[in-house]
This record gives C-alpha cells, structure tokens and sequence, in this order.
C-alpha cells in the first residue's frame, strides 16, 4: 500500500505538470498560438534578417515568444536603439515627479558651460523642448556619427577625423563655438521652441543633464531608478557586461555597398557614446518589463516608478508626428518605440485600443541595420498585432482556459499513466 501511495503522488505531480494554469495569462483564456512561422522566415529572407526575437505581451504576462533565424535563444540581448530614448525621458520625469527639475527650467542653470542658440541667445532652452526635439538643434551631423562610433572604427580599423572625448566631455566640445568638436550645422535656423527637428544630441544633452541634476552618471542613475526596480537584469550600455553567447551578432547587408558581396556580413561587437540617444542593449523579457509600466498607469507587476498624473503629463506633451489616435502609448512621442542603430533595429509598441479588451504590446528585435530591416520589424510587428486582435476576439471561448487540444492530451497522458499504474500494481501483487 505504501507504494502505491508513492505511485499515485507521482501520477498527481505529472497530471500537475499537464494541466498547471500558470501556463495561461489566466483561466479563462486560451493559449496564444499564432500561426506565423512561414511568414515570419518569409519576411527575414526577403529582407536579409540573419535573426529576430520578438514577444507579445498582454495584460500583465509574456504570453508568446519566439526566436527566428541563426540564434534563436529568447534572451537574445540586441541594442535598442532609439528605444533608449524612452528611458532618459522617463528620468527625466522622475525627477520632475520628485521636484528635482521642472520641465520649463533653463538648462543653463544645470550645465557648466552656456547652452544657446547661436542666434537667439536670449531665448532659454528647457527640458521640455530638448524631450520634445524642438530645441533648435539639427539632425545629426557626420562628425557626431563619427564621434560616438569612435569603437566600432577603432575595431575596424578605420580612421576618425575627431579626437573624441569620453561621455559626458565630449558634448560641450561639440555644442560649443569654441569647442574642438564644433560644427556650426549643429544648430538650425530656428528659434528654440518653434520648430520639430529630430535630435539624437538633444537626448545626450538630456544623458548629460540626468547626471548634473543627480551626481549620477546615466548609467548607475537607469539601474537604481529603472532597471533594478523592475528586475531588469539584462539591459545595460555596454556589451563586454555580458556573455558573447547572448549577444545578437551585429549584420550588415552588404550587397548594395559592394556588388562582389555574397550578402550578409557580420561585425564585431560594439559600444557607442550615445548614451542618452541610443546605446542600450536589451532582450525581450527586460523591455516587456519597461513596456507594463506605460501600459498600466506606472506600474509593472506591482512595481511603481512614475506616478499616474506623471504620465498624463508625459501624455499632453507628445510631439506633434504623431496623430490623434495612433496606436502608441504616451512614450512613443520620445521617438523611442523605435530604433535604427548600425547594424540593429529595434520595435516596442504598445497598444490600448480598437478592439482590445485589455492593454497589450509587441516586441520586434532584428540584427540587421539597412533601411530595410525597419521594413522587416514593422511587417511583423504589424503581423503579430492582427493575431493579437483576432486571439482578443475569441480568447473568452475557452471555459476554465482550456481549449479542446489540451482536453485530449490531458486525457491521452491520464490514460497512459493510469495503464502504468495499474501494471506495476498487478506486478506487486502477484510477485
């Protein structure tokens, strides 16, 4: 008798495995299956994708996530890219939030050198123009490109026409007249405040802010306001932090530069000096932490970093591109729910409309940096939003979260174990 005790707790245990409901978002909901492998390897091809790693995230839970191409492993840590972007504005509002800043202040009073518009040096430059990309700054320029790739050129063995600075000593040479970075076409026609120019440098300036306002450097303010907070245990700037094993493998896709290319070519690893503006690296698991945030009123599984009234303000100042109705959370107007970075790209959106009953978001990530790869994780990011769409219409049909596929292995398994069962008790009996 007291074996067959021991069997039966073995056979409670396996049908546990089968039938856990931790397995599911909750228990009245069927699994999330999209049938998109085909189309997912069909758009990499077409596109020149060497790998994507991509999520879907609802409610609360990672409820899919696959990995497609030469390394599929669901950690995969990617540069982000502009996402990077949505980080720094999040600092930016904590300290708001905290009376540390406010967003009309004139950054002046924070930085150690003078920071205006050549042309209008009576007009104040505010944190909330630089957020917003309206600071009269250009587009970037080749020398600032230059600058903060100094170590992928170093790597490659290709020269750099600037002495560039480590982060954050490099901003005031290449903002100032008299610096030795400056270039006059860092400035626009403009006046600050009047007129939209994307800005990667604004977003250092920011990086560079954070650290005059805190005594923190970008990197140490992120892990103790955000990173650590959240259990983000695989997001950080620069990659010698992690295992090589985990890193997606930089790609360019080389044909359209030299015709004698056989297509897809690999780089070495890198980090960049724009750390307010693009340099984070991440995986899917990390920034599906950091999306909860924005799609629940500052709070991820029970972990508040921005207050609810933070995020309205984050909310009422969302830059002009984008149009009433889109379907992106407040943090897309930072210009970060995407990123091109050499030889990376990056899509994190989050919706909270049309025909969903509840907040949801996708993950796209992709090791390729050509225009094209933007192409790539839009098609599907946009893909996997349309089954999220159809799954949200029909994921109540599943009494008790199961769906008929699972009735029938469960009962297949029961079968099976109480056949074993019913063997090795005979067998006891009778020997």
């Amino acid at each position: 008798m007291h074996t067959l005790v021991k069997i039966l707790s073995v056979f409670v245990l396996v049908m546990g495995f089968f039938i856990n409901p931790a397995s599911y978002e909750n228990n009245s909901l069927c699994p999330f299956q999209p049938h998109v492998d085909g189309q997912i390897s069909d758009i990499m091809e077409q596109h020149y994708i060497p790998s994507t790693t991509v999520a879907v995230i609802r409610n609360n839970s990672v409820i899919w996530a696959k990995g497609y191409g030469e390394q599929q492993r669901l950690d995969l840590i990617y540069m982000i890219a502009s996402v990077t972007k949505t980080f720094t504005a999040t600092a930016i509002f904590q300290l708001y939030e905290r009376d540390i800043i406010d967003l009309d202040d004139d950054v002046n009073d924070y930085l150690p050198f003078s920071f205006r518009h050549p042309n209008f040096t009576e007009t104040p430059i505010t944190f909330k123009m630089l957020l917003q990309h309206t600071s009269g700054l250009s587009k970037d320029s080749d020398t600032y490109w230059y600058g903060v790739m100094a170590d992928i050129l170093q790597q490659l063995g290709w020269e750099n026409p600037g002495e560039w600075l480590p982060f954050p000593y490099w901003i005031e040479e290449y903002l100032t007249a008299n610096g030795s970075l400056y270039e006059p076409a860092v400035w626009t026609s403009h006046e600050p405040g009047t007129n939209r120019f994307y800005s990667n440098f604004g977003y250092n300036v920011l990086a560079y802010l954070i650290q005059r306002a805190t005594g923190q450097p970008i990197w140490e303010y992120f892990q103790e306001n955000i990173f650590d907070p959240l259990g983000m245990h695989s997001t950080k700037f620069n990659y010698t932090e992690f295992d090589t094993a985990q890193l997606a493998v930089p790609h360019i896709y080389m044909f359209d530069l030299d015709p004698t290319s056989t297509g897809n070519k690999a780089y070495p690893h890198y980090s960049t000096l724009s750390y307010g503006a693009g340099g984070l690296r991440s995986n899917i698991f990390d920034l599906a932490k950091f999306l909860l945030v924005f799609l629940h009123d500052g709070v991820s599984n029970g972990t508040r970093i921005l207050e609810e009234e933070t995020l309205r303000t984050m909310e009422s100042l969302q830059t002009a591109w984008l149009a009433p109705g889109d379907p992106l959370i407040q943090w897309g107007g930072w210009g970060g729910t995407e990123g091109d970075e050499w030889a990376f790209h990056a899509k994190a959106y989050g919706y909270y409309g049309g025909n969903t009953t509840v907040p949801y978001g996708v993950i796209t990530l992709v090791n390729q940096g050509l225009d094209s790869a933007r192409d790539a994780a839009f098609s599907i990011t946009k893909l996997l939003q349309e089954y999220v769409h159809q799954y949200d219409a029909t994921a109540m049909d599943c009494p008790n979260g199961l769906v008929w596929q699972d009735a029938i292995l469960i009962a297949a398994s029961a079968g099976v174990v109480i056949m074993v069962l019913v063997v090795i008790v005979r067998r006891k009996m009778f020997s």
